[in-house]
């Protein structure tokens, strides 16, 4: 995210750190995602996420921007003018024993472009360097036909996003080839695709977050490119 996005801060007044920050990754010329957007406690409710955000949307230019709220941050994007147009439904946890489906195959450097030009007609932008700085580190990239998914080891979680899939049933085939072998919970951050996802993957051992989140745009009335397809982000703060 530090690496593809631009991280935008304001110190706090006491000296302690940071007020608050926001980090904006631009893809190409029409699309940018807006992440990490937080405010230090001690500094809530004095306008400073409204600032943030002004900020962030005047980086991003002409572009559609693009984001998944958090219940503290939603009013103050509604009063910006971004509006709903989906959710986001963080799922982990353990998920072994899982068999390697036999409709997917590990991916190889000459798989490299034709990905970087499906995620690009899925999301409807060019999003080639966060792609290539997370396919240079990842565990594990999977494809399909029609379809990949990237597998990278965070912390405790090995996280899987982004997931490009032409149905639900090559979506479970990448899942199941990403999450194979992982020495860890697995993470993965499901969008609206294809719904019969959810209750499939708790049924493999990983659990739904609280509540699902919104997913939000500005700038226009849906999310560039073809969401249809689109199963899971590479991060919640960056699309």
């Amino acid at each position: 995210m530090f690496e593809a996005g631009e991280v935008y801060a304001v110190d706090a007044a006491d000296g302690d750190g940071l007020a608050g920050c926001v980090v904006v990754t631009r893809y190409g010329d029409s699309l940018a995602g807006v992440g990490m957007m937080l405010v230090a406690g001690r500094y809530g409710r004095q306008g400073l996420g409204t600032r943030l955000m002004e900020h962030a949307l005047e980086v991003a230019g002409d572009r559609v921007v693009e984001l998944t709220a958090t219940r503290f941050g939603r009013p103050v994007y509604e009063r910006l003018g971004f509006r709903t147009t989906g959710s986001l439904t963080i799922t982990m946890g353990p998920m072994q024993g899982t068999a390697w489906p036999s409709g997917a195959r590990e991916a190889t450097p000459d798989d490299h472009a034709a990905l970087l030009a499906l995620d690009a007609e899925v999301t409807g932008a060019d999003r080639g360097k966060a792609l290539s700085a997370l396919l240079a580190t990842a565990e594990r990239t999977v494809v399909t036909d029609g379809g990949f998914a990237v597998a990278w080891n965070a912390g405790p979680h090995r996280v899987i996003g982004p997931v490009v899939a032409p149905s639900e049933e090559a979506a479970r085939e990448l899942i199941l080839a990403a999450a194979h072998g992982a020495d860890r919970d697995v993470r993965i951050d499901l969008l609206d695709a294809y719904p019969g996802l959810r209750p499939w993957l708790t049924g493999l051992g990983p659990a739904e977050g609280p509540a699902a989140l919104p997913t939000m745009v500005y700038g226009a009335h849906r999310h560039p490119g073809d969401r249809g397809r689109y199963v899971a982000p590479i991060l919640i703060s960056m699309g």
